[in-house]
């Protein structure tokens, strides 16, 4: 019996170390690959399971083919130059693009495009929920598939996984293509539940295009039972950046069902503005989520704000901020009173203290709970999409965001940014017991939040 014991356990060492041996090669950070080697070879019986789920690469994205011209097109003056070769993606001309402040007028918005459209609806959100809002988004796509629309919904099985499977049969009988992210033929040594697909868009046509913060759910339009309001931000497009919001729903939709759909058509222009649109995950080639956020900082001569509902940046992003502090930069990052993650809370109240010493002012948004991922930089770029100023963005997260150059739309996203932080309030520099006793250690768990 003992040997049998001493058999099982020699065993588990020796995967604990094959895999600790695999953690090396694809952990995210240096600190990340140390303590997967330690939990592996320390506690094999543990570190195995934990790692099938949270470890690894997942390989379930590809990054769309650069089309609609290349990066080096862009006129090499444009503000956005160095952010379009971090993105591998040309800035465009000629876009329109609307601000959506809040759940109702992005519904509102949506809805109609959906009603609207004539050949193809193409949908993909972090969360769905079968809600009120959830409901009310399925009729529109049954209608939209039964008036002969071709209709593709994507979900990621993390952030939608209360969603249950009579919405989804409702949508299949309708004809309309539903798959979750990262889908069912994944074997289990691939779930991978750390790496989670965030993305949200909708593209009506090739021709009309929806990004921000908003999820399908009502709290998105009423706060739900937590909170008294919900503070967020959409952005519809139209133009060639359009064209580019598609393709990163077709290399999702390519990478889970195996199919490729057909390259959409470049938009004429419909506006004035410059811009483009960007993905970043975990499989880039470079972490291009951490080089857009640094490279957003870099950026930034006169003023650098942003809202975000997580503050729990790595090292490369905290260095990134305090630079631009230092050279005179005004920086400030507004984020949530109340918030939906209690560990992302006090992360995010332990960094508060460090970004003060170089200057760096973080606010307290009290009216609701704050959702929206915008960054304004200077008077003339702006960034509205799906990413948080956090480790998961930087590096575990699929993202997608609209960057834009433009003094017209900058002045937009200004108004109501200072309409948010006058409904804020500067972190306390003497913060209660249980936020100096936690903080420290709910920073700790920065990669998992």
């Amino acid at each position: 019996m003992w040997d049998i014991a001493l058999l099982m356990q020699a065993v588990l060492v020796g995967a604990g170390i094959l895999v600790a041996r695999a953690a090396l090669v694809t952990a995210r950070t240096p600190q990340g690959a140390a303590a997967w080697v330690v939990f592996l070879v320390s506690f094999p019986l543990l570190a195995l399971p934990a790692y099938a789920l949270f470890g690894g690469i997942a390989r379930i994205n590809a990054s769309p083919k650069d089309r609609h011209g290349a990066p080096e097109d862009a006129d090499p003056a444009a503000r956005l130059a160095t952010l379009a070769a971090i993105a591998r993606a040309p800035v465009t001309e000629g876009n329109d693009l609307r601000l959506l402040v809040d759940g109702a007028e992005t519904f509102d918005a949506i809805f109609a495009a959906i009603e609207a459209a004539e050949h193809e609806v193409v949908v993909q959100f972090y969360i769905l929920r079968s809600d009120v809002i959830g409901r009310a988004l399925q009729d529109r796509l049954i209608a939209a598939s039964e008036r002969g629309v071709e209709v593709k919904v994507l979900c990621d099985l993390v952030g939608s996984f209360f969603l249950g499977f009579t919405y989804v049969r409702a949508l299949r009988e309708a004809g309309v293509g539903v798959r979750g992210i990262p889908g069912a033929p994944r074997r289990v040594r691939r779930i991978g539940i750390n790496y989670r697909n965030h993305r949200k868009c909708v593209v009506l046509d090739g021709r009309v295009g929806f990004t921000g913060g908003i999820n399908v759910g009502d709290e998105y339009v009423d706060g739900g039972r937590r909170f008294e309001r919900w503070r967020d931000t959409h952005l519809r497009i139209e133009g060639p950046m359009v064209a580019q919001l598609r393709d990163l729903f077709a290399a999702d939709w390519t990478a889970v069902t195996g199919e490729a759909l057909a390259p959409s058509d470049v938009p004429p222009a419909a506006g004035a503005r410059r811009g483009l649109v960007t993905g970043t995950g975990p499989t880039d080639a470079i972490e291009r989520g951490s080089l857009l956020w640094c490279g957003l900082a870099g950026l930034a001569e006169r003023r650098l704000w942003i809202a975000s509902p997580y503050l729990v940046p790595h090292t490369d992003l905290l260095t990134a901020l305090e630079l631009a502090s230092l050279r005179g930069v005004d920086v400030r990052i507004l984020i949530p009173a109340p918030s939906d993650n209690v560990l992302a809370w006090y992360a995010a109240r332990a960094y508060g203290p460090m970004l003060r010493r170089t200057g760096i002012a973080v606010h307290e948004y009290l009216s609701g709970f704050m959702h929206q991922k915008v960054v304004l930089i200077d008077d003339d770029v702006a960034s509205v999409g799906t990413v948080n100023l956090d480790i998961r963005s930087a590096l575990l997260n699929f993202e997608e965001t609209a960057l834009v150059e433009d003094r017209g739309f900058a002045a937009e996203v200004e108004a109501m940014l200072t309409a948010d932080f006058a409904r804020a309030r500067p972190l306390p520099q003497r913060p209660s017991w249980h936020v100096r006793l936690l903080a420290p250690v709910a920073r700790l768990a920065g990669p998992l939040l």
